[in-house]
């Protein structure tokens, strides 16, 4: 009996490719796409590109409405606007969700 191996082909489309790291994400995909699993190193770049997609989409959006910097020289400037940006990061959490983790508090263990 006569047994064929059939290799999976990776197809790889290199019509749009604007960088290397274009050239990079195409391969990957390529292989993802073939079946072949991918290494840790690989799967970091994929993410990395994403990231630097996302950040790139970011600031062509912001560059539209804000064209002027602002540059903070009064310490007491730079403490308000560092406790603003951490207040949205982190918002105020309710009183009965405070005065819930006071009570149970005692029976959780750590």
């Amino acid at each position: 009996m006569k047994k064929s191996i059939k290799k999976p082909t990776i197809v790889v489309d290199l019509t749009n490719i604007e960088s290397y790291k274009d050239v990079q994400f195409e391969f990957i995909r390529g292989k993802a796409k073939a079946g072949y699993p991918l290494t840790d190193q690989e799967i970091n770049q994929v993410v990395s590109y994403g990231a630097g997609l996302a950040l790139d989409t970011i600031d062509s959006f912001l560059s539209q409405f804000y064209a002027v910097s602002v540059e903070l020289k009064d310490k007491k400037q730079i403490k308000k606007a560092i406790k603003t940006i951490e207040s949205m990061l982190h918002p105020k959490t309710p009183w009965y969700k405070k005065v819930w983790n006071w009570m149970k508090k005692p029976f959780v263990k750590k």
